[in-house]
């Protein structure tokens, strides 16, 4: 199996820890989070350190390296989770462990900020980026964070499979197929429906994958805005109308149940044992690279609600570092236009940087997986239908472990462990059990 290192931590790697948690507030030589200092010749280190989960542009750290004189090396972790824990056990430790860069995933934006001394205050780049990214990287009006990419939704299918089943051939009908301009969830899961009564494998990975998508989108799915407090569960209908429909689907056995992340996700592509995937714009490269040999597989330039994100991070300075000035320097050359477009060219990540967007780099670059799609161009697309509701809902501190749980319930539904009914009270248990002091939704 050959499953990318820059698969998304869709909830934490220990849920409890999660849930509820807050972070220490720093000290040490980076100060109070107000700045990170001038870089000067005096200041400058031998060495500095970045920590992510995803490859590198090879060539993006030897520049930096030659322009500047300083090593830089990349701690390098399995996912997002394992990423996010030594950050959350660094913050809770004075900074012991930390790097001077860490790359920080938007689930995860809040809690690491929950106290934002804790980060640098970075200067602000004008017009770099889409507006929204800036304002999803900012505490209080200041920037925390310089923007690394975003992932535009879009929904990738085997156009050879659907044909097989006789339901789409090519891009203009699996549109069509899927609801095309007035596409909604309800309208591709009935898709699904029909799909899997004229074949013999699943429409779609996993339910749990494309019900996170759908939270993506909704305004304040989990968490009041204005107080941080989670909503009761119970009585949170729009989430209950949301899970019941992808649950009566998951009961239908649209999904195979196997989500990026799986052992056996990377076999499945193989296998040709599901048609579709949600596919936010970093999850093309992944795809590519599991479904390596297996012919069909197209990005659609059509999504159900108008489209949204899933994903994209930030390189924040933690302000306990001893380098601060000069890792603000590097987590603004990690970032530029140009470097947004190497980080596409090796990852697929698709930028937030509004000239790399643009960029003839991108949108016309063919992919030779993808058929020769331009997907620069589809993503660029995708991003620009959904607007600003691609800066995705409010996310509070305990929004992922959260979200966990709902997904976790599809999920049951999926294996066949639960009808929609058990799962969702299996869901509100949970929920209960944690002891929220609850917001009316």
């Amino acid at each position: 199996m050959r499953i990318s290192t820059r698969i998304i931590a869709i909830g934490a790697s220990v849920l409890v820890a999660t849930l509820g948690l807050a972070s220490c507030s720093g000290g040490g030589s980076g100060g109070n989070g107000s700045g990170g200092g001038t870089a000067t010749e005096a200041n400058k280190p031998a060495k500095l350190t970045v920590a992510a989960w995803m490859d590198f542009p090879p060539e993006l750290i030897q520049s930096f390296e030659k322009k500047y004189g300083i090593k830089v090396v990349v701690n390098k972790y399995p996912d997002g989770a394992s990423a996010q824990t030594v950050v959350r056990n660094g913050l809770s430790s004075n900074g012991s462990g930390l790097s001077d860069v860490h790359l920080i995933e938007l689930d995860s934006w809040t809690e690491t900020m929950s106290v934002p001394s804790d980060w640098v205050t970075l200067p602000a780049v004008p017009d770099r980026w889409v507006d929204w990214k800036v304002t999803q990287g900012s505490v209080d009006g200041k920037i925390k964070g310089y923007g690394t990419d975003i992932g535009p939704l879009g929904i990738a299918y085997n156009q050879d499979m659907l044909s097989a089943a006789g339901v789409a051939t090519d891009e203009a009908s699996f549109s069509t197929f899927i609801g095309g301009d007035d596409a909604t969830w309800q309208s591709f899961l009935d898709a699904g429906r029909q799909y899997v009564a004229h074949s013999d494998n699943y429409f779609i990975d996993s339910l749990s994958s494309a019900f996170q998508a759908a939270i993506n989108l909704l305004p304040a799915a989990f968490e009041d805005p204005k107080s941080g407090k989670p909503y009761d569960m119970a009585d949170n209908a729009g989430i209950k109308k949301l899970f019941m429909m992808f649950a009566d689907a998951a009961q239908d056995h649209i999904s195979a149940g196997i989500p990026i992340g799986n052992a056996d996700w990377g076999a499945g592509f193989q296998n040709k044992k599901w048609a579709t995937v949600v596919t936010p714009a970093w999850m093309s490269g992944i795809i590519a690279s599991n479904a390596d040999g297996v012919s069909g597989w197209r990005v659609s330039s059509t999504f159900p609600e108008g489209g949204g994100n899933w994903g994209g991070s930030f390189f924040a300075v933690p302000a306990t570092g001893k380098h601060t000035a000069w890792a603000v320097k590097l987590a603004d050359y990690l970032t530029s236009s140009d470097a947004a477009i190497q980080w596409f060219h090796k990852n697929g990540q698709f930028p937030s940087q509004t000239d790399a967007i643009k960029s003839p780099d991108i949108a016309d670059t063919k992919s030779d997986f993808f058929g020769g799609q331009q997907l620069g161009k589809i993503y660029g697309d995708l991003a620009a239908k959904a607007g600003d509701s691609a800066a995705g809902g409010f996310r509070g501190k305990n929004f992922a472990g959260i979200q966990k749980l709902a997904t976790n319930g599809i999920s049951l539904v999926e294996s066949g462990a639960a009808t929609p009914q058990q799962a969702w009270d299996k869901v509100v248990s949970d929920f209960n059990a944690l002891g929220f002091d609850t917001a009316k939704k």
